[in-house]
């Protein structure tokens, strides 16, 4: 099969299988490493279990498991909330161990029996879930009669709002959490567009003007925008405003990109540490 880059061999197990075994030619032989990845890139055909009933009858932690001699594969299906089904080449139920569970009934943590394999699921697969997990915490919302394609260009455009999140925790600065940093984009990507929509009907006069006059806020910038080092210069404004940073004083002088007002005075330049601090 040809992807346009790459050719991709075709076997029996299906495509996600096929792409997960192309990438791994890259990992250095007899190293001892080991691969994680969810049940979408596995399958074992032929291979009975017990029912899930009978799992949850026997309470949770119960499990069931075949081993395949051949290729020295293990599968377990074990019951914890649900049913898990999990294979492995070099994980299998030795040694058991509890893992901490809530226990909706009882209103209490528990503990429930788990395998080996299950253990170390659950230590080194997180890198695999994280994505689909935080695309779901705060997903772009879009009606369900969309075109087709709006629902690539919202996924895509969330998958790079999280990387963008991920990359952005390692920078020294101080750590925000997901939610603040897609407010953040979402200012960014507003401040540099118009919102400004003609209205239809007939034009104010100067006193229906005057009577529908309003105070004008102005929405304080996003840290992305404020310390990002680019674009901030002073202006002279008529009007008198008070300060950003120093709130007992007023000011004159502005910052065309953040649209605020900060002092540049001989004893102290709140305009620079706005923009650096």
């Amino acid at each position: 099969m040809y992807t346009g880059k790459e050719s991709v061999d075709v076997s029996d197990l299906g495509v996600g299988a096929d792409f997960v075994l192309r990438l791994a030619r890259g990992i250095p032989k007899h190293k001892n490493y080991k691969l994680f990845f969810d049940n979408w890139f596995s399958s074992l055909k032929g291979c009975a279990l017990e029912s899930d009933s009978k799992l949850k009858a026997r309470g949770r932690g119960s499990y069931d498991w075949r081993v395949e001699t051949q290729s020295n594969t293990i599968v377990v299906k074990w019951y914890d909330s649900k049913p898990v089904h999990l294979i492995s080449t070099y994980a299998a139920l030795d040694p058991e161990d509890t893992c901490r569970r809530w226990d909706g009934k009882r209103k209490e943590y528990g503990d429930v029996k788990r395998p080996y394999c299950v253990k170390e699921y659950n230590r080194f697969m997180g890198g695999v879930d994280l994505a689909d997990m935080l695309l779901e915490l705060y997903r772009i919302d879009f009606k369900s009669r969309s075109k087709w394609y709006m629902r690539i260009f919202f996924f895509l455009f969330d998958l790079s709002v999280v990387n963008g999140w991920l990359l952005c925790r390692r920078c020294p600065r101080k750590p925000m959490n997901l939610l603040q940093f897609k407010t953040d984009v979402a200012r960014a990507l507003l401040s540099g567009a118009s919102l400004a929509t003609p209205k239809r009907g007939r034009p104010l006069s100067d006193a229906d003007t005057n009577s529908q006059k309003k105070r004008n806020y102005t929405c304080r910038p996003p840290d992305s925008t404020r310390l990002d080092g680019q674009g901030h210069f002073p202006a002279w404004i008529e009007s008198t405003q008070r300060f950003r940073v120093c709130v007992q004083a007023h000011s004159k002088v502005k910052c065309v990109k953040c649209e605020v007002s900060l002092c540049f005075t001989p004893n102290r330049n709140c305009f620079l540490t706005y923009h650096t601090m």
